[in-house]
């Protein structure tokens, strides 16, 4: 690998994080960590950089996150695979695909109920099932192996082949229980080590996927691609699934659950998962489903329940932390919500929600009923905080002291002149001239009002016809 194209891929990976702690901390030294990680790779001697944490929303779940060096080669690794990979999948999964995504799946099983149901005419059932602890039972040498032959069978013998796959060997066997520093205390490990969801302190090192890698969260699309197109293409149902929530709409209860059936002892001996013996939901249609954080029902797709309790939950919190220096976490968390919710019939929940926030909040920001979102007031803005912190002078800020237009650096642009009935020109052609009635720049000639014209072209014709003057 070459330093140009790592300089490229750290600059892409970080688009969307440079905000981000890690991103921070690799920007402030980035061109000898840039120099340090192109020798460590091109010399095979690459570490892993892991650390884990506990994050407690919604539940207490382990997050196996990597510092900023193995992130741009992840990025580097899925620029290049994730072609290949998007051949092999159908368009039942939604999980990180551009194009896809919650709404789309949500979308889709609302489709596929009013497709089965022929427009909510005849009964239908929704079939829903959870693949237990799906990345904590990932088997390393199965998931190696596939993507192996992948890369094997997409690139030619040479550098960029040995590249790709000394990468997906580094990641891949990461070992998260010998190599990944702890960052939340130890006593938040006790209830998901009960449960058996631990991929640092339940798993030997065969098992266990990294939940907050990129390459994890694209191999799970992957791993159950040939699951999809059995659902999909040689039983023809209506499927969908979102990582490890899977989604059956069947027009018979009894045949759906037998296919099911079939369908678990499939996942559990070719694939080596299985399904979650509490999490199984099977009703008709007209009760409603709950899917990614929706309540479908009909044709209209609510806001679930705990979404909106966690929503008023968080903004209580943040009543209670009215600072200037919390606005941005303020406007991330809740617009995060609000984000959310506006994509679903939930108008009557936002109002209620925007309700909730402190009017002390109302000196820092302002609610945008046409976004549905908060924003920042004038002077609280990201990049207002920096030029009074930092004393920083942003170029924008430059062209618009210099602006002698007074419209942000437009040009003036001459505009066609209007014509009057005798075919003269109205007003001098200029961008804001003389207004029809009597407006324009400030030292133009100001025409009198439309009623003052019609009183006296009334007259000027009672004139004419001999009437008094």
């Amino acid at each position: 690998m070459v330093l140009r194209t790592l300089i490229d891929d750290y600059l892409g990976c970080r688009a969307n994080k440079r905000r981000s702690p890690d991103s921070v901390h690799f920007e402030l030294h980035w061109e000898r960590d840039i120099a340090r990680l192109l020798g460590d790779f091109n010399d095979r001697t690459l570490v892993s950089f892991l650390y884990a944490f506990v994050n407690p929303n919604p539940r207490d779940r382990e997050v196996i996150a990597c510092l900023m060096q193995l992130k741009i080669l992840q990025h580097h690794f899925d620029l290049r695979v994730r072609p290949l990979v998007e051949e092999g999948l159908t368009g039942s999964t939604f999980n990180n695909r551009v194009g896809y995504g919650c709404d789309r799946a949500i979308g889709k099983v609302r489709d596929d109920i009013r497709r089965v149901s022929l427009n909510y005419t005849r009964d239908c059932y929704v079939i829903q099932r959870d693949i237990r602890a799906f990345f904590p039972s990932t088997e390393l040498d199965r998931s190696y192996g596939a993507y192996r032959r992948l890369i094997e069978s997409g690139f030619p013998d040479g550098e960029e082949r040995d590249d790709l796959l000394y990468i997906l060997m580094r990641v891949n066997y990461a070992y998260p229980q010998d190599h990944a520093r702890l960052r939340s205390p130890r006593f938040r490990w006790d209830d998901i080590i009960a449960a058996g969801k631990s991929v640092i302190f339940n798993n030997d090192p065969k098992h266990g996927a990294c939940l907050g890698n990129q390459f994890w969260q694209v191999e799970k699309n992957y791993a159950l691609a040939e699951f999809d197109r059995f659902q999909v293409d040689t039983c023809g149902l209506h499927y969908t699934r979102f990582v490890d929530d899977m989604v059956w709409v069947v027009e018979n209860l009894q045949a759906g659950l037998a296919h099911v059936a079939t369908s678990e002892k499939m996942l559990m001996e070719e694939f080596g998962y299985q399904m979650h013996p509490r999490k199984r939901y099977q009703q008709h249609y007209s009760k409603g489903v709950t899917f990614l954080g929706a309540k479908i029902k009909f044709d209209r797709i609510y806001a679930s329940d705990r979404a909106v309790r966690n929503c008023k939950m968080t903004i209580r919190k943040w009543n209670r932390l009215v600072y200037p220096s919390m606005l941005g976490h303020f406007l991330d968390s809740i617009n995060s919500y609000l984000g959310n919710f506006k994509h679903k019939n939930a108008y009557g929940v936002i109002r209620d929600l925007v309700d909730e926030v402190s009017p002390k909040w109302e000196k820092y920001c302002h609610y945008n009923d046409d976004r549905r979102c908060f924003e920042a007031n004038e002077g609280y803005k990201h990049n207002d905080i920096l030029k009074r912190k930092y004393h920083f002078k942003f170029n924008k800020d430059k062209r618009k002291k210099n602006d002698k237009t007074g419209n942000r650096g437009q040009k003036e642009r001459p505009v066609l002149p209007r014509q009057r009935q005798g075919g003269e020109a109205e007003g001098d052609g200029l961008r804001g001239g003389q207004d029809r009635r009597g407006g324009g720049h400030e030292g133009g000639v100001r025409r009198r009002p439309l009623a003052e014209e019609d009183v006296a072209r009334r007259d000027q014709r009672g004139r004419g016809r001999g009437g008094r003057a």
